[in-house]
């Protein structure tokens, strides 16, 4: 803190305006409030690339969340609890505020008898210094004791989803940690700038099958282009494989962090009509200038314009290049249709033949999302449906898949897989209402079976020898690959909270929830049922719901 201060003291002499360069959080239901802002009819936003930049909307986002949760308290205590930061420093050229995360839930997986709960302790700090520069800062430090199917996968993947590596505590729980921040520089409405360490969520739905929030942070380095109807937006990023070195035989000692591989991205938004937004997606990922000797960033993806494909074909590279497509179209009743694809690898003549071909690998979403629902105000629908074709975002060299910190970059279910949801929200006052449905399907290796079969991104596509002699099977056949091949799984969730927001400036709410959820594959079933209630700051997403 004492750092922050005297960062604060020796840039503002020199900056003399206010900037509000900082990101719109990424919690879904932070946002929900005032999302039919963004998505009106007379709004032109590039609204599929997040987080979004404040100072790209037209709207005051603090002004909108006090019209929502209007409240008036003369005394200070009250207002610290109720309505605004704990802490708020302004002055004629600087802004910075700050409040306490706080997650404290307890609960009850009745199935198992097993007592739940999340003990969450951290810090929010976001500011302006002059007209440019922005900046924003978390932490949090976790311990929890998770319901039967979350603490199976942390157990299985040594990470809590999207929040970082799981160590344990006592006996049955885990404690985790994550922070982020980043600092913004906007030197005119053309052109942002944006370092720092965090998440980023490609599209217009629930999920994203091209770029989601999905996993742990990372180091990146995003530049924002936006001119006439275009928003054009460039994204480096260093991502981790937490298994490489235990996989090779090589102590923890031997090495200083975890592998690291890169992604290059470009993401070309264009506004065609009011209602009509079609935006174009490209990604490489590599571990490595395949040089010999030569380590590291490959500049030849540093380039910002030139096509990526391209690229990785004219230097002989065997990276892993993903390109996609993400559709919004509007609709009246405050409403509006949504879609994504994504192309691995394609062969056109295998896919009129209908022959199964395994290097046919895509995915698509479909959705669905209504404002004001029925004309009740405040009330939010949604329905989205989800399918990837088997060994998409996968690769020979499993250490260049489309992952990072054990968990995939897209969808939490990662290929070979359909998902439906189903989703309802209301608010009235500060009373908020929610509910989820999904359904799943998917096929995934057997546990004596080393094939893989589409679903892990962490299996090879095919025959693959590891420096230390391991061989990973890879896929079946080269035909015949179908959908949900392997061990047929189902997953049926359901989810039901009701909350009081406490404090609207930090999501800040007393929550009671339940969720119901069954899981069958061809070798197991799993029941799970569990209720909690609690205080929680719900600023970010944490999927729990797979």
């Amino acid at each position: 803190m004492r750092f922050l201060l005297l960062f604060i003291l020796v840039f503002v002499s020199v900056l003399n305006a206010h900037a509000q360069h900082a990101n719109l959080l990424l919690g879904n239901n932070y946002s929900s409030n005032f999302n039919y802002l963004i998505y009106n009819d007379d709004s032109n936003y590039h609204t599929s690339f997040k987080p979004l930049i404040k100072s790209d909307l037209k709207f005051d986002v603090d002004l909108a969340i006090e019209e929502s949760n209007s409240s008036d308290y003369s005394n200070w205590y009250l207002r610290k609890i109720f309505s605004e930061h704990f802490i708020i420093l302004k002055g004629e050229d600087f802004r910075v505020i700050a409040s306490p995360i706080i997650n404290l839930s307890k609960g009850r997986e009745v199935n198992e008898s097993k007592n739940i709960f999340t003990n969450t302790r951290g810090f929010i700090v976001e500011g302006d210094l002059g007209k440019k520069i922005s900046f924003f800062s978390s932490f949090t430090e976790n311990q929890s004791v998770f319901p039967n199917y979350m603490d199976e996968f942390i157990r299985d993947n040594r990470v809590v989803p999207g929040q970082g590596y799981a160590r344990d505590f006592k006996e049955t729980g885990f404690d985790y940690a994550m922070s982020s921040g980043y600092v913004s520089y906007r030197e005119n409405k053309m052109f942002a700038v944006q370092f720092g360490h965090g998440k980023h969520f490609i599209g217009d739905g629930y999920r994203s099958l091209l770029l989601s929030d999905n996993t742990f942070n990372y180091p990146y380095l995003r530049i924002q282009t936006t001119f006439w109807k275009v928003q054009y937006t460039n994204l480096y990023s260093e991502f981790q494989d937490i298994n490489y070195f235990s996989n090779n035989g090589l102590a923890n000692y031997d090495q200083m962090g975890y592998a690291k591989k890169y992604m290059s991205a470009h993401y070309l938004s264009v506004n065609i009509t009011k209602k009509l937004n079609i935006s174009l997606f490209e990604s490489v990922i590599w571990r490595m200038n395949h040089a010999p000797g030569s380590n590291g960033f490959d500049v030849n993806y540093l380039n910002p314009i030139a096509m990526l494909r391209p690229i990785e074909f004219s230097v002989n590279s065997p990276d892993n290049v993903l390109v996609g497509v993400n559709g919004k179209y509007k609709l009246p009743l405050s409403s509006y249709l949504y879609g994504q694809l994504v192309l691995d690898e394609f062969s056109l003549n295998d896919l009129k033949q209908s022959n199964g071909f395994w290097a046919n690998k895509f995915g698509y979403q479909l959705g669905f999302k209504m404002f004001n629902a029925l004309k009740v105000e405040n009330l939010t629908f949604q329905t989205e449906y989800n399918f990837v074709r088997p060994y998409t975002y996968a690769h020979h060299n499993p250490q260049q898949n489309y992952a990072h910190y054990n968990q995939p970059l897209a969808h939490p279910l990662g290929a070979n897989f359909s998902e439906l949801l189903l989703m309802v929200n209301y608010r009235w006052k500060r009373w908020e209402v929610d509910g989820k449905i999904i359904f799943a399907k998917y096929g995934s290796s057997s546990a004596n079976d080393s094939i893989s079969y589409g679903n892990d991104l962490y299996e090879s596509t095919g025959t693959f020898e590891e420096p230390n002699g391991f061989v990973y099977a890879g896929r079946p056949s080269d035909f015949g690959i179908e959908m949900y091949q392997g061990n047929l799984t189902t997953v049926d969730l359901k989810n039901f909270n009701i909350a009081y927001v406490v404090n609207p400036r930090t999501n800040f709410k007393v929550n009671l929830g339940i969720t119901l959820r069954d899981f069958e594959s061809e070798e197991t079933e799993m029941q799970t049922k569990f209720i909690n209630f609690g205080i929680k700051s719900d600023l970010f997403n944490h999927y729990y719901d797979f």
